[in-house]
């Protein structure tokens, strides 16, 4: 089981990442407007990990380099509209124990028909958590086929009106896991003002221009 096709069958089948409203022309130098949000993604140690992304900067791919890591790894990073900026603390337990592992479980039927019973997949832990001062979903996700088990762990982080969703993939369970981790400590989250009371958030910017390594929405 290919470790970049595990990912690339999850985030199209479970995480669709709608766009959000761009400003064009927008500039990281410039000073953020009320309400709004900018985000810097590296990989840790960028030495060891190729990156790409998406045209509109929304889809962010790390892989770690032949031989650089004890195991294969994919990280995917995506950003979408935030249903909320300030999530709700009983509505986000119950999308961590109820909402996110029922998704796993739709995930699961599709794939089991698809591979004719030959691959599960199972939600190890949900539960929420905060991440960069921010409150957040952690998840870890266990895909089985055969005797192979590959581990997928999900890190969402509700970034005003952001969402980040941070997934590691990779059949070093342990490494899955600190591979998360490290990338969500790497994410630089910058806001704005404050938006004056009864007013509406900005629109999303424009990524910036720039490498994959290092870049800015």
């Amino acid at each position: 089981m290919r470790i970049s096709t595990v990912a690339t069958v999850f985030c199209a089948t479970l995480l669709a990442v709608p766009s959000l409203a761009q400003t064009p022309g927008d500039d990281t130098s410039k000073p953020l407007k009320p309400g709004g949000v900018r985000i810097t993604t590296k990989a840790p140690e960028p030495d060891k990990w190729d990156a790409q992304r998406s045209a509109n900067g929304m889809v962010r791919v790390f892989k770690c380099k032949p031989l650089a890591c004890p195991d294969t790894a994919t990280v995917t990073i995506t950003f979408s509209k935030s249903p909320t900026r300030h999530p709700d603390p009983q509505a986000l337990e119950k999308f961590a124990k109820v909402e996110l592992p029922k998704s796993m479980r739709a995930l699961d039927a599709a794939r089991e028909i698809l591979t004719d019973g030959a691959e599960k997949i199972e939600t190890v832990t949900s539960k929420t958590a905060t991440l960069k001062g921010y409150p957040a979903v952690v998840s870890e996700n266990k895909i089985s086929k055969g005797k192979t088990a590959t581990y997928l762990d999900i890190d969402i982080v509700f970034a005003g009106p952001v969402m980040i969703r941070v997934i590691s993939v990779s059949q070093d369970r342990d490494f899955a896991k600190k591979t998360v981790e490290q990338f969500v400590e790497a994410l630089r989250i910058e806001e704005g003002p404050p938006l004056p009371p009864g007013t509406e958030a900005t629109p999303g910017t424009k990524p910036a221009p720039g490498g994959p390594q290092n870049n800015s929405i």
